[in-house]
């Protein structure tokens, strides 16, 4: 049986809870467009990161946080599917999953939309915990074990 995670709706397993998410909205700029007014694909990684910043934020797991607790979490998979364009000065919103895992890894997914509510792009990057050398972990750091051990509070309901 083909996993089929990828082009339908979830890029990793069902989750055993559900996700912490979040939104932010931002224009697009003049310098993340090509001659033709519309948004370079490249881009949309940044779109991603500050969606995974602007999650940070909201649930307080910035990366501040991580290197004041002695961690790093880098980006060691990344992936996009693209559905429709942006364009220069349209207003987007971005919306960051980040889903339950026991894994020493956190698991993001995102999903960008148009001004008029259209799908453009969505993906998903896959973090691993590192010491401050970049030496991966094995098990997470105590700041984020407290943070999974509260993760039922924060759901949205």
């Amino acid at each position: 049986m083909k996993n089929n995670y990828r082009r339908g709706s979830l890029y990793f397993p069902p989750d055993e809870k559900p996700p912490l998410i979040s939104e932010c909205v931002r224009r697009v700029q003049f310098d993340e467009v090509d001659s033709l007014g519309i948004v370079w694909h490249g881009r949309y990684v940044s779109y991603f990161e500050q969606g995974r910043n602007e999650w940070g934020h909201e649930y307080g797991f910035t990366y501040i946080d991580m290197v004041k607790n002695g961690f790093t979490m880098p980006v060691v998979q990344i992936h996009i599917d693209y559905f429709s364009p942006l364009f220069f000065d349209e207003i987007i919103k971005i919306k960051t999953f980040c889903h339950w895992t026991e894994a020493c890894r956190m698991n993001m997914s995102y999903e960008v939309y148009s001004e008029k509510g259209i799908l453009s792009a969505k993906g998903f990057t896959v973090q691993l915990y590192t010491d401050l050398n970049g030496k991966p972990l094995l098990i997470r750091p105590d700041f984020a074990e407290n943070f999974m051990r509260n993760w039922d509070k924060m759901v949205k309901k």
